[in-house]
């Protein structure tokens, strides 16, 4: 769970009215005059409640989450997108799950990781393949979408300052700054999904616009040109393109000048 990098912004002039920001995945922020107040047609941001750091980490570290959010624990929203996951009723009530979404409709590879249950094995062989060489793996894939959607249920449960300082205090223990930027940059996603949602949101709803969300990122990868799936020209080493689209979740660790993934200490 964690927080972003700062986000573009761009600013319309509405005369009178004020401005609008657009704020990356963040929906638009109004900024009204003051003569304009009143008027139905615009609203401010919701105040949400927040219950602070405090509360989370005394619930979080010694208590346990609040009863009937077995969904906070940070095992369950890692491993519930698998095909295997125990508690996947929870987050997929119906349909399929994360990783069955990507063998079925991305081509991400499946072995057996049950007796006659295939699926993407996050320890197996498959567990590095992907469909085309410049796509993240399954293990990139996983941990974009933990962050999203714990950002995004810690928001609703504890309030998104309060998910985004929890966050931030997350990634004092990783050394690596490019493993903080992409944490952190996902995590903004995610508590940003949970405002897009709205308060009321439940957990198979916010899970449905995280999951999304990454398939919306992936169609823009295999969406690049053939000149753009190679190396860019600052990483001449790298074999593939692995840089995100500006915009939205970042869907690869960082790696070295060769390509290689950079461990998070």
């Amino acid at each position: 769970m964690v927080e972003g990098l700062r986000m573009n912004q761009t600013a319309v002039n509405l005369g009178a009215g004020g401005f609008v920001s657009y704020f990356e995945d963040g929906g638009a922020a109004v900024i009204l005059d003051s003569s304009m107040e009143n008027n139905q047609e615009f609203s401010e941001e919701p105040v949400y409640e927040e219950k602070g750091v405090a509360s989370f980490l005394k619930e979080q570290l010694f208590l346990g989450p609040p009863e009937g959010t077995m969904e906070l624990l940070p095992d369950e929203i890692r491993n519930s997108g698998r095909t295997t996951s125990a508690s996947r009723d929870i987050y997929y009530p119906e349909g399929q799950t994360f990783f069955e979404t990507l063998a079925d409709d991305y081509n991400y590879p499946t072995e057996e990781v049950s007796e006659g249950v295939y699926g993407i094995d996050l320890k197996g062989d498959t567990r590095h393949q992907r469909p085309r060489r410049d796509m993240p793996t399954p293990q990139e894939l996983e941990d974009v979408r933990a962050h999203m959607l714990g950002s995004a249920l810690t928001a609703r449960e504890y309030g998104p300052e309060t998910a985004r300082t929890a966050g931030d205090m997350n990634e004092m223990f990783f050394s690596n700054r490019g493993h903080v930027a992409m944490d952190k940059r996902n995590n903004a996603v995610g508590i940003n999904l949970f405002k897009k949602a709205g308060i009321d949101a439940s957990t198979p709803q916010l899970t449905e616009m995280v999951d999304k969300r990454i398939f919306e990122q992936l169609n823009v990868i295999l969406g690049r040109k053939p000149e753009e799936q190679g190396p860019p020209t600052d990483k001449p080493r790298w074999t593939e393109n692995f840089r995100s689209p500006a915009e939205g979740p970042d869907v690869y660790f960082p790696r070295d000048n060769s390509g290689y993934f950079l461990p998070k200490y």
